[in-house]
């Protein structure tokens, strides 16, 4: 059976602003080695079109610190599950539409024996979370004050219990806190 692994940047006011965080080299090899360890991603359609439009030109061409090169590179070549309603295809390469409802199209991937690294979005990750489809938590915890932004797990409505089960600093300030569900 697969795993699936939520990944979150969040201030300390709660909010997923991705304009709003550190990115820097240490936090990005820390998502590299994470991505390493999974079959591929989960996206949600906003989360999918912010990364479509960044990375694979930085793959193409090369520009940029080498840290972010390697990255761009590292999710070309991964499968990218991206649930839309909207969409009508993608186009990012290793890119795989799901049109199914969540509640159907996850525990497919997970009896597929998937590992897989959602990576970011709120809307996705409340209804994964509400679902009871995480395996893990990963919210790494921006030393920022947003003041604005969608809210981590803001979809959430019932309560959800969790237990610590590790912590990492970051040179930045940024601390990772890793979290599996009690049920």
């Amino acid at each position: 059976m697969g795993r699936i692994i939520l990944m979150m940047n969040v201030t300390l006011d709660g909010c997923c602003d991705h304009t709003q965080v550190i990115a820097d080299e240490e936090l990005h090899q820390y998502t590299a080695d994470l991505i390493d360890q999974s079959d591929g991603m989960l996206f949600g359609r906003e989360i999918y079109q912010l990364m479509e439009g960044f990375w694979p030109a930085i793959a193409r061409s090369g520009d940029g610190p080498q840290f972010m090169v390697d990255f761009a590179r590292k999710l070309d070549r991964k499968p990218k599950y991206v649930f839309s309603r909207t969409l009508d295809h993608v186009s990012w390469q290793n890119s795989f539409l799901l049109k199914g409802p969540v509640s159907e199209e996850v525990p497919k991937l997970k009896t597929e024996g998937k590992n897989l690294v959602v990576n970011g979005g709120p809307g996705l990750g409340s209804t994964l979370a509400q679902l009871g489809l995480v395996d893990e938590y990963h919210f790494l915890v921006q030393p920022i004050v947003a003041g604005r932004g969608p809210k981590l797990l803001g979809g959430v409505s019932d309560r959800l219990n969790l237990k610590l089960t590790g912590t990492k600093s970051f040179g930045s300030g940024v601390v990772l806190l890793r979290y599996t569900p009690i049920r």
